[in-house]
């Protein structure tokens, strides 16, 4: 059964509500961001909205969204709409794996995401890797508008699937592309488009990794996240010490047009082990968890 699902969520700022707990600290020792009340949250299946307050003792509100059945079934198609307001600060995150499963009728499974940040407003999307199942299709686009001082941090990654279960890069399409607007001009788009050729097969050219991704951090506010990164990963290897090969990190800065200063950072990786791509990233982020006030990827 195709299901169509639609969710938007409209975040404002609350000029008499102060964080207390200096999230994140400016020159004058107050939180950078506001407490965001929630304006709008409208929903319909096959998707659901989550809005606990316990997570986090910060002032970031975080969002779960949830697809009744625990993934994504052939014919689905879910859009959902977020804008943040000023100085408003929100995580996305998801409770588990979030799944597509087989499609064998030909259609895809789709989810498409449109974002706005206002002002100062902070996004983090942060879920739990995605796992295709055998002969699944996926399409996934989402575009980002952010205003000039906005900031954002988009982790994107997927597993071979249930490679536990025998099914090592089964699926039969994964199409994704991320572009991001700032002030309205495009400044970054990511595209992918994994499937098997008659020339290529995708198991064979993964070889023996079983998860790759990307985390873009990006923004004025999360200089003090990009630069500890940068940091970390452009470190030399001391005078013959080997490189992991079963866990490959990479990292890039990002400049806006005609900028010479860093705007961000991003960070490309592939590794054999699922787990040990998970801790990596949880360590690369972890000054962002004090922040956000929580680990999206603990307890799970």
């Amino acid at each position: 059964m195709e299901r169509k699902g639609v969710a938007k969520i409209e975040f404002k700022r609350n000029e008499n509500k102060k964080c207390e707990n200096g999230c994140l600290k400016d020159h004058n020792n107050s939180c950078k961001f506001l407490i965001p009340d929630l304006d709008t949250c409208y929903y319909e299946y096959p998707i659901k909205i989550m809005l606990p307050s316990s997570i986090s003792e910060t002032c970031c509100q975080w969002i779960f969204p949830v697809i009744y059945g625990g993934g994504l079934v052939e014919g689905d198609n879910v859009n959902i709409s977020l804008k943040i307001g000023h100085k408003c600060s929100i995580t996305m995150s998801t409770m588990s794996f979030p799944k597509v499963y087989c499609c064998e009728n030909g259609k895809d499974s789709q989810l498409n995401g449109e974002y706005f940040l206002d002002s100062e407003a902070l996004l983090c999307v942060l879920p739990d890797p995605l796992v295709c199942f055998k002969n699944a299709s996926y399409n996934q686009c989402q575009s980002f508008h952010l205003a000039s001082d906005a900031n954002l941090v988009l982790l994107d990654w997927f597993t071979s699937g249930r490679y536990m279960r025998g099914e090592r890069w089964a699926f039969s399409k994964l199409k994704n592309i991320s572009a991001i607007f700032i002030d309205d001009k495009l400044q970054f788009r990511e595209s992918q488009n994994i499937q098997n050729t008659p020339f290529l097969n995708i198991e064979k050219t993964m070889k023996a990794y079983n998860i790759i991704g990307t985390c873009m951090i990006m923004g004025p506010h999360l200089e003090f996240l990009y630069s500890s990164i940068l940091c970390q990963l452009e470190k030399c290897k001391a005078y013959g010490e080997k490189a992991n090969a079963d866990l490959l990190f990479s990292v890039s800065p990002l400049h806006l047009s005609n900028a010479s200063k860093y705007f961000g950072c991003i960070v490309r990786f592939a590794a054999v082990s699922v787990p040990e791509a998970i801790k990596k990233i949880e360590d690369l982020l972890q000054p962002l968890f004090t922040v956000i006030g929580a680990n999206p990827f603990a307890n799970k």
